[in-house]
């Protein structure tokens, strides 16, 4: 068992807002949510980078099973957020996809960034255990 398939896989979580983002300045493409706007709905898409493309995950892959606990604590922008292996024992992929994405529905209405909700850092780098036990989702923009 190990992570390194998992954290190898490319995924970009998705927003709905009540309010649209909009660009920070004319000159950059980052965008920032108002400050008044809340989130709707979220969703994140996995993919494999293979042969410079992206593709769908496999069924066989998503129940690789990469993570050999029967709980973990993650956390992303905000708090932990504790889960339990679906099966009681360990987490294939798709259980610590459905993890990360259940960790930001929970977690990522809290986040600020130029005064409203992080939208820009949503683009999935892995995870990695910290000092204090807790899994931390890597975001970038």
């Amino acid at each position: 068992m190990s992570l390194e398939f998992f954290n190898e896989l490319s995924g970009i979580l998705e927003f709905d807002l009540s309010e649209p983002a909009r660009k920070i300045t004319e000159r950059l493409l980052n965008m920032a949510a108002p400050p008044t706007a809340t989130i709707t709905a979220l969703r994140l898409k996995a993919t494999v980078y293979e042969d410079r493309d992206f593709r769908a995950l496999t069924p066989s892959e998503l129940d690789l099973i990469v993570l050999d606990d029967a709980q973990i604590r993650m956390a992303g922008l905000g708090e932990p957020v504790l889960h339990h292996a679906p099966n009681g024992r360990n987490f294939s992929v798709r259980d610590l996809l459905v993890a990360v994405e259940e960790t930001e529905r929970q977690t990522r209405g809290k986040s600020e960034w130029f005064g409203g909700v992080d939208v820009e850092h949503r683009f999935f780098e892995g995870i990695e255990l910290d000092e204090e036990g807790v899994w931390r989702i890597i975001w970038g923009s």
